[in-house]
């Protein structure tokens, strides 16, 4: 293990040399920061962040799995909790449990099949139209805009306008992600996510007929669900809802165009759900879940104590040697395949199933419209770390 003498002695600060996400190069690829971290000091305190950062997959599987000793709510070590963010996303079970099973029974009450064939059937319009123009912008002129109107069709609400002002609360909330290491962002993410609530307010006031926002108003008494945890709720999974998975199908095309043996695979008809699975491993858009430690423990080796905050780094763990052969690379038949992309334990996505299906809609429609894709131009990375992706990935095909 490179230890602090070692580090002092080359006149580097351990932050500079192990982890400093928000450096241009660790923006365009934080993977051999990842890997460095994870050879040397696999549990590492940052002085910066004050927290652990843990790139093992059997850390941060442990850690994710064991909410009793690793808190999502932060308050159960004292440490003082802005109340819009209190949410399915941030507490713990059992306050947590009617909330998630308020949220499993909308999702349940939907018709996934039709769902499924709604989104396939909108990304093969969308594509095959984009086909047409010969050069587009995957991010910009898709993802985006599909993403962002398969949330909404999801709740059952209009689409809220995609003017400067959305933009920049949703830029405001994705940067307050990164607070960390970029204390001024705070405040506005605070800002932003109170005015994401004004707009959830007034769906839950004025119901659709239909969606999940009409079951969780319909069954909102039945788990006794305070009503401004819930907007906080709904928030979350709205934003969460569009964001990610934007990110991901930017990622996974920017991945498959890399790496031009997978994207053949696929084309030739390998089994989509497995390559799904992979590109999630591979390219996940979600790169740390912060857990705050309850009781002193130990992990690999080092003591933990109460109060602590430990960071997975789902990122890393995703790409750990020690649970995935061959991890740098895209084997779209990769089985086993556990990857943290969703989580673990109590807190994993909600909406994985709709993932999964969003994500199989638009692989399946960019390979049947979109065989010959290629990249014209050079992506732009968000200047985001904790929910990683791209602003513009520049696309063309023959």
């Amino acid at each position: 293990m490179a230890d602090a003498s070692v580090l002092a002695a080359s006149g580097q600060s351990l932050e500079d040399e192990f982890f400093n996400p928000l450096s241009a190069e660790m923006i365009a690829d934080p993977y051999p920061a990842y890997r460095r971290l994870r050879e040397h000091a696999p549990v590492y305190w940052h002085q910066q962040l004050g927290a652990w950062l843990l790139t093992r997959f059997t850390d941060c599987q442990a850690v994710l799995r064991d909410s009793e000793r690793f808190a999502a709510d932060f308050r159960r070590v004292g440490i003082p909790t802005p109340e819009t963010l209190l949410s399915l996303q941030t507490l713990d079970p059992p306050t947590h449990t009617p909330l998630r099973h308020l949220g499993l029974g909308a999702l349940r009450s939907l018709d996934i099949e039709a769902l499924t064939a709604g989104l396939l059937a909108r990304a093969e319009t969308d594509l095959s139209a984009l086909a047409v123009r010969g050069e587009f912008d995957f991010v910009r002129d898709f993802a985006d805009s599909f993403t962002l109107t398969a949330m909404t069709s999801l709740l059952g609400v209009p689409g809220p306008a995609e003017d400067d002002t959305f933009h920049r609360l949703n830029a405001d909330l994705d940067r307050s992600m990164d607070s960390g290491f970029d204390p001024d962002a705070e405040a506005a993410g605070i800002r932003a996510r109170e005015q994401f609530n004004a707009l959830v307010e007034s769906w839950l006031e004025h119901p659709p007929k239909q969606g999940v926002i009409a079951h969780l108003v319909e069954h909102e008494a039945e788990g006794g669900v305070s009503r401004d945890v819930l907007v906080n709720s709904v928030r979350a999974f709205f934003h969460a809802g569009f964001e990610v998975p934007s990110r991901f199908l930017s990622n996974a095309i920017a991945a498959l165009l890399d790496h031009p043996h997978a994207f053949t695979a696929l084309r030739e008809g390998a089994p989509m759900g497995p390559a799904i699975e992979e590109l999630i491993r591979f390219s996940g858009p979600v790169q740390a879940l912060s857990r705050a430690c309850t009781e002193d423990t130990s992990i690999g080796g080092k003591t933990v104590r109460r109060g602590e905050i430990v960071v997975a780094l789902i990122g890393a763990a995703n790409r750990d040697p020690g649970q995935f052969s061959d991890p740098d690379a895209i084997r779209v038949d990769r089985d086993p395949n556990p990857h943290l992309g969703f989580g673990r334990g109590s807190h994993s996505c909600l909406g994985s199933v709709i993932g999964r299906a969003e994500a199989s809609a638009v692989m399946s429609a960019v390979i049947r419209h979109l065989p010959s894709l290629r990249r014209s131009g050079h992506a732009v990375p968000r200047p985001n770390a904790t929910l990683r992706g791209l602003r513009s990935l520049p696309v063309a095909v023959n």
